[in-house]
């Protein structure tokens, strides 16, 4: 798998005892170095986007503007939580061009590898057209999203977002989108605020955006259910030709800033899923980009186990050999999931038998 990075990444800052901060990228790196002597992953170094290819998403005055406030210096602020100094414009360009870079990487007719994780800062999947939001500059994912399909013909691509934080901006920007398949996992209620599971899209996206609200306390059992349930259904039925993981690892139990309760193992199972739609659906391929998670070490290690999920070689076969590999059954779902009411509304809202 190619893993994209640059230490560049490290000059955006967004002031003191910040969470979105150097040291998250600082804690992946050592712990994919291990992978990288094992031969698992080899290191990308990404180049920067142009103004043009971020404008596939962002509107040309908020690019100007996230530039004009890099260029004054000093520390400023999009909103109360998103900061600008005067590498941040670099940066989020860099960010951009790494993503577009990975994309070029599989998507080529020459490529060695048909996955790849992108480590970068500032995140983007709260970033909207017009501004950004909630730690993020520009939409990493979603300008990738649109180049692929512009650059490469790609005609059908499903989001799926893991942060504990429902990303808002993704929405947006694809909400009346029919060739866009978005989905999040995200507690609720939580920031920002939106993501109900009756949001599934408007106009010619009506029935492409699907939002698992999940109360406070939830672990790996009902992400689990609701893939195997609703998701992987979905999918076989769209058939994606690309899949874009929007990979935020703040819904692990030890991180503060929400209330899930995913171990590392939970998102090398959730990846073994994916891993399932990459191989029947999309060639194998898959792209994974980092957004949020701020408990170092749990970050760290929950992106190895990304990446190792990620590597199954297409054994799974069917949703019925998840089913048996996860152990997942009738008594499974009456027992431990505790979102059982929101991931019923999904399946009727989305014509599944449950």
């Amino acid at each position: 798998m190619y893993f994209i990075y640059d230490d560049y990444y490290l000059k955006h800052e967004n002031g003191i005892s910040h969470p979105e901060n150097p040291d998250r990228l600082r804690y992946i790196k050592n712990a994919v170095d291990i992978l990288a002597g094992r031969g698992i992953i080899e290191y990308i170094s990404p180049s920067p986007a142009d103004k043009k290819q971020v404008e596939m998403v962002h509107d040309a005055l908020y690019i100007e503007k996230v530039l004009e406030l890099s260029e004054k210096g000093g520390l400023s602020f999009l909103d109360m939580d998103t900061g600008v100094n005067q590498y941040t414009y670099s940066c989020a360009l860099l960010a951009v061009g790494g993503c577009l870079d990975g994309m070029d990487l599989i998507l080529s007719g020459n490529n060695k590898y048909k996955k790849f994780f992108l480590a970068c800062r500032p995140p983007g999947h709260h970033a909207f057209s017009s501004r950004g939001s909630g730690f993020c500059i520009f939409n990493n994912a979603a300008i990738g999203a649109r180049y692929a399909a512009s650059q490469y013909g790609i005609k059908k691509i499903a989001i799926i977002d893991l942060d504990a934080h429902h990303d808002n901006g993704t929405q947006d920007i694809f909400y009346e989108d029919d060739a866009i398949f978005y989905i999040s996992f995200h507690q609720y209620p939580h920031y920002p605020g939106s993501g109900e599971v009756d949001e599934t899209g408007y106009g010619r996206g009506e029935g492409f955006n699907l939002n698992f609200p999940f109360i406070p306390g939830t672990k790996e059992p009902d992400y689990l259910a609701a893939l195997i349930d609703i998701v992987l259904p979905l999918m076989e039925k769209f058939e994606p030709e690309l899949l874009i993981v929007s990979a935020g690892y703040d819904s692990h139990f030890s991180d503060y800033m929400s209330s899930l309760g995913l171990v590392e193992d939970s998102y090398q199972k959730i990846m073994n899923a994916l891993s399932y739609i990459s191989h029947r659906s999309c060639g194998g391929r898959m792209a994974m980009v980092l957004e949020g998670g701020y408990e170092y070490r749990s970050t760290a290690g929950s992106v190895a186990a990304t990446i190792m999920g990620s590597l199954e070689s297409g054994k799974i076969k069917s949703i019925e050999d998840l089913e048996m590999y996860f152990g997942i059954d009738d008594g499974y779902r009456n027992s431990k999931i505790k979102n059982n009411m929101v991931i019923d509304q999904a399946a009727k809202s989305f014509g599944i038998s449950r």
